[in-house]
């Protein structure tokens, strides 16, 4: 108009003039917050531009849901939507009776039944059951993780791990569990928690009959079957079952402490760890035994303490058929056989075959004694000393001698005099050959 210029009066550049005039006109419903959807096309138009670009490439006349304001190309496309507001789901499931709104959902679904996984990866051959799920699993090979965490530029393949990852800067817990009240990050976790209530165990081991609450579950199990541990260490070449244990066992080389406690800023290697130690500030011992009246801040330490009452041993020694009350206990004395001490203190040279020995050692070097005794004031760089002291104050004496009754107050005095009963003498004087027990 201003240059003079005439308008072009071709049918074509009219038809987009009239289509420009009815977006102005509806602007409304386009530019609010510049932020637009465009239905199946699931593009954010920022521009008036961009979004005059995909209305041309959808015609003219797109179809609009009254519901949501979605703009869809064709009419079956609107149908479908607007079954998501329609509670009818028309297309049921001849197995399990579960419904869907749509005929292609309820084709992925049954292939939960059939087992079938027509989307191959051409690069290592693994199946799926959703297209999705292949495009998703094919980033893997391209190394392309497009979605990245604004908080701390950490990197995702799939858009919907980078939501759930976002929840951890959050601390968004939207899944909660009508039976508890308790919430969860992911849809996942909330219906494998809701089977502890359920007691539901729906994926079994083919090989020896064990169920499982969640299929991660027993494809870890049945690597206990076939000896498979795919998830190798490049520092150490040790080899795990699951993705997991790697990812713990690598924080021992990277020195990693990615679990923090708030009430006291000291940083742990697993979440497990920081819950433990978390009860030391709330005073929380939530395992209490029956036998002794003892209670406990974690599972393990219980179960532990109950073994000593029963006698039970049930981790045993491959090489010199030696008995542990406690999984944790075999691993170290197996470490006697292989001469193993993977735990190496910076400051001597000194190795030790577990980490707990590292860190008692340790504070040899820096003079720590975290470990004080209320009643006499005394200090020590272990827990495990501080407790056999306080004995000597309480009295207690929970080793007790299965033949005489005898009760001591510390583990290494019973087996001493254990030997007495079975005239076991292991400590001999290599001057004059006398034995001792």
């Amino acid at each position: 108009m201003h240059t003079g210029e005439e308008p072009c009066k071709s049918k074509d550049c009219k038809k987009y003039l009239n289509l420009f005039s009815k977006i102005f006109q509806d602007q409304r419903f386009y530019l609010a917050k510049k932020e637009h959807r465009q239905g199946e096309y699931d593009d954010h138009f920022n521009s008036t531009y961009s979004l005059i670009k995909q209305l041309i490439y959808i015609g003219e006349n797109p179809h609009l849901c009254t519901k949501c304001r979605k703009y869809y190309s064709a009419s079956p496309s609107l149908t479908i939507h607007q079954r998501i507001y329609n509670k009818k789901k028309l297309y049921k499931c001849n197995i399990c009776d579960k419904s869907y709104n749509q005929s292609a959902s309820l084709k992925a679904h049954q292939r939960l039944h059939t087992g079938e996984k027509p989307y191959k990866c051409k690069e290592c051959g693994k199946s799926f059951r959703l297209l999705v799920v292949l495009k998703n699993h094919q980033k893997m090979h391209t190394g392309e993780k497009p979605y990245k965490c604004k908080e701390c530029d950490k990197s995702f393949s799939v858009k919907s791990n980078l939501i759930i990852h976002q929840r951890i800067h959050s601390g968004k817990k939207p899944y909660k569990c009508n039976i508890c009240h308790k919430s969860f990050g992911q849809r996942s976790n909330l219906k494998t928690h809701q089977r502890i209530h359920t007691g539901e165990k729906p994926y079994k081991c083919e090989q020896c009959g064990k169920s499982f609450p969640q299929v991660s579950s027993l494809h870890s199990h049945q690597r206990s079957h076939t000896g498979e541990k795919p998830y190798k260490c490049k520092e150490c070449d040790k080899s795990f079952t699951q993705k997991s244990t790697l990812t713990r066992h690598q924080r021992i080389h990277t020195g990693e402490k990615p679990y923090k406690c708030d009430i006291c800023d000291k940083s742990f290697h697993r979440c497990s760890h920081l819950k433990t130690h978390q009860r030391l500030h709330t005073v929380e011992k939530p395992y209490k035994c029956k036998e002794c009246g003892k209670s406990f801040p974690h599972l393990s330490a219980f179960h532990g303490n109950q073994r000593i009452h029963n006698g039970e041993k049930p981790y045993k020694c491959n090489i010199c058929d030696k008995s542990f009350n406690q999984c944790s206990n075999l691993k170290t004395h197996q470490r006697l056989h292989t001469v193993e001490k993977p735990y190496k203190c910076i400051e001597c040279g000194k190795s030790f075959p577990r980490l707990s020995s590292l860190h008692s050692h340790q504070k040899m070097h820096t003079g720590e004694k975290p470990y004080k005794c209320k009643e006499c004031d005394k200090s020590f760089t272990q827990k495990s000393t501080l407790t056999r002291h306080q004995r000597i104050h309480t009295g207690e004496k929970p080793y007790k001698c299965n033949i005489c009754n005898k009760s001591f107050n510390q583990c290494s005095n019973l087996k001493t005099h254990q030997r007495l009963h079975t005239v076991e003498k292991p400590y001999k004087c290599k001057e004059c050959k006398m034995s001792f027990p």
